[in-house]
C-alpha cells in the first residue's frame, strides 16, 4: 500500500502558551494516540545542531514525562530566545509570540514509523503534523487513520484536520482553485469554520458535535494510477463544490 503519500494535518487556533503547558499539551496527546498505537509512546525529540533525547510513555510517569520535555524544549530553544527576545534566563514558564517549533520521531524495533511536527504555543499560527510515513515501513489502513484523526480532534479541537495527498502532482491541480484548505482522504471540518459539505455523490459524510468528516473513499486507491486519477479528480470536483458554497473556504 502506497502510504508514504500521506500526511496528517492539524490546524489549530493561535493561543500563546508557555513551554511547560506546551509539553503538557503533547504528552496529553501522546498518551492519548498511544491507546491506538502502541508506536506513540517511544519517539525521540530532535532538533538540528543538538543531541536527540529519547522518551519512553510506558513508563507510566506522566510528571517526569512532562519535565523532561520542558526542558528539552528550552534547551532547544534558548538560543533563539536569547537572540530574539533577548531574555538571558528563561524558565519553563516562558512564553513567546512565535511558539516552539518541535520534532519527533517514533520507532518501534529500530525501524522508523512516522514523524510528528508541530508549531505550538503562539499567538499567530499553530500547526501539527504526522508525516514522513515510510514506504518500506507503512501499512496503515483508512480505519487508522481515521480513528487517530478522531482522538487527536478530540483533544486538539482544531480547525481544520486532513489526510492529505502530498504528491505535487495533486497540489498543482488544486493550487489554482485558491481554496484556504484541500480535501484528502480524509478531511474534517471545525463548525467554527464555517465549512461544510452538502449530500454529494461519491462523499461520505460522517456528523459529529463540533464538525464534519468527509470520506472520499474507505478502499485503498493508490494500487493503480486509473483508481488514483479517479480519486483526485473526485477530490477537486468536491472542492469546487466547497468553494462555490461556502465564503470562508476561498483564501483571502
Amino acid at each position: 500500500m502506497a502510504r508514504n503519500i500521506f500526511d496528517l494535518v492539524f490546524v489549530l487556533q493561535p493561543k500563546r502558551i508557555s513551554i511547560r503547558e506546551t509539553a503538557v499539551k503533547l504528552i496529553s496527546l501522546l498518551e492519548i494516540l498511544r491507546i491506538e498505537d502502541n508506536a506513540f509512546s517511544k519517539f525521540k525529540v530532535s532538533k538540528i545542531h543538538f543531541k536527540s533525547v529519547e522518551f519512553n510513555l510506558e513508563d507510566n510517569l506522566f510528571e517526569k514525562s512532562v519535565q523532561k520535555l520542558s526542558d528539552t524544549i528550552l534547551r532547544f530553544e534558548l538560543p533563539d530566545i536569547k537572540h530574539y527576545e533577548k531574555e538571558e534566563n528563561p524558565t519553563i514558564d516562558f512564553s513567546r509570540d512565535y511558539g516552539f517549533f518541535i520534532s519527533f520521531e517514533f520507532q518501534i524495533d529500530n525501524k522508523k514509523h512516522f514523524n510528528l511536527f508541530c508549531n505550538l504555543a503562539s499567538s499567530q499560527k499553530n500547526s501539527l503534523s504526522i508525516d514522513n510515513f515510510p514506504f518500506e515501513n507503512n501499512d496503515y489502513d483508512v480505519d487508522w487513520y481515521f480513528n487517530i484523526m478522531r482522538k487527536a480532534n478530540q483533544f486538539l479541537r482544531p480547525k481544520y484536520s486532513g489526510v492529505n495527498i502530498i504528491l505535487s502532482q495533486y497540489i498543482e491541480m488544486y493550487l489554482p482553485l485558491k481554496i484556504i484548505y484541500p480535501l484528502g482522504w480524509i478531511t474534517y471540518f471545525s463548525n467554527e469554520s464555517n465549512i461544510k459539505m452538502p449530500i454529494v455523490r461519491g462523499f461520505e459524510l460522517v456528523e459529529e458535535e463540533n464538525g464534519q468528516y468527509i470520506i472520499v473513499t474507505r478502499e485503498d486507491f493508490t494500487q493503480n494510477k486509473d483508481s488514483f486519477f479517479v480519486i483526485k479528480e473526485k477530490l477537486i470536483d468536491g472542492m469546487k463544490v466547497l468553494k462555490n458554497i461556502c465564503p470562508e473556504y476561498s483564501e483571502p
